[in-house]
């Protein structure tokens, strides 16, 4: 019976720890049943669209697992988008130029979030959500309302987007990876990484470590802003347009961001998570969207999909914290009734 129990205990951790990578392997193995699922040209085309919520889940995944929220990922995004093809079509300028400002931007508004949070105290659901709705705003004045499209220099687009050699990659997924890659090994092999997690895992213990904990909140918000920013202006380049209500239709970013994140492993309350495990997560989303919309035909189909995913995990996370919860509550009392009969 104990080994058992053990087993189902090995089993629920592994299940918790590698739950990404089993949605990935499952979500490929339904892909059999999709006609061209794994051509070279679908197999790109999925890699392609991790570009825009690698970035946006990059950015809530670090506030996330230093005890925020970040809810104006997808808007300081979308400001990237509209800045950078504004910019470069508006005023002539190049797309360096375009996407430094737009990059800029992005860390002023976050370094802002991190200001509000950090020094006003205000909640990082509260203070982002409100950061939302002013740059959604921002944005609709800046453009009018209106899409923005690229002025004929299709240059950049082409090599972001063309197909390297025989692998189903291109430029722009490459820059992603090693954006994910250097920010991982960042939390991973650092003071200031193993700082967000001290923080966000007991902020109070955090402080009388030494911890300044204000800094800490304040380079998430601005790392989350810069990459937000950076992932808006690569979307906007390779889709030669940009909008400024991204993501007001269908499955928005900020929910796939949210729902890799938190399939990904991160601890909502904070001090537990890995951005290499979202970026994983993303692209199972990405998989599953894929795979339902060919074998249904219908988009609703993967809204639905996407839904269910992120509510099953959800709960699955709020029952393996209460059971450990409970375990640590058990193994409390019994340390209290060992103590007393001493």
């Amino acid at each position: 019976m104990a080994k058992q129990t053990g087993k189902n205990i090995n089993l629920n951790k592994f299940i918790n720890d590698y739950r990404c990578y089993v949605l990935v392997v499952v979500m490929l193995a339904v892909g059999i049943f999709a006609r061209n699922f794994f051509s070279a040209f679908n197999m790109k085309s999925i890699f392609d669209s991790t570009v825009l919520y690698s970035m946006l889940g990059l950015g809530f995944t670090i506030c996330m697992v230093a005890g925020n929220m970040d809810l104006s990922v997808g808007a300081m995004a979308n400001m990237g988008a509209v800045l950078t093809m504004g910019i470069h079509t508006f005023s002539g300028q190049g797309w360096a130029v375009s996407m430094t400002v737009a990059i800029a931007a992005g860390l002023v508004v976050g370094f802002l979030n991190g200001i509000l949070v950090s020094k006003a105290k205000i909640h990082s659901f509260i203070a982002t959500l409100g950061m939302q709705f002013v740059l959604r705003g921002a944005m609709y004045i800046y453009c009018k309302g209106a899409e923005i499209g690229d002025k004929g220099d299709y240059a950049f687009a082409d090599f972001l987007n063309m197909k390297l050699g025989f692998l189903p990659l291109s430029p722009k997924v490459i820059l992603i990876l090693l954006v994910v890659i250097a920010v991982a090994l960042l939390m991973k092999n650092t003071l200031w990484g193993r700082n967000i997690y001290l923080v966000g895992g007991n902020a109070e213990a955090a402080w009388l470590a030494g911890i300044k904990r204000d800094r800490v909140t304040v380079s998430v918000f601005t790392l989350s802003g810069v990459v937000c920013a950076l992932g808006g202006a690569l979307f906007a380049i390779c889709q030669s347009s940009a909008l400024p209500n991204m993501g007001e239709k269908g499955v928005s970013p900020l929910l796939v961001a949210l729902a890799a994140t938190i399939i990904g492993g991160t601890s909502t309350v904070g001090g537990r998570g890995s951005v290499w495990n979202t970026y994983v997560s993303i692209y199972g989303l990405m998989v599953m969207s894929n795979v339902f919309t060919s074998l249904s035909g219908k988009y609703e189909v993967e809204i639905l999909a996407n839904g269910l995913v992120l509510a099953a995990c959800v709960i699955y996370e709020t029952i393996t914290n209460y059971m450990r919860a409970k375990r640590i509550g058990i193994r409390s009392q019994l340390l209290e009734e060992l103590r007393v009969t001493e």
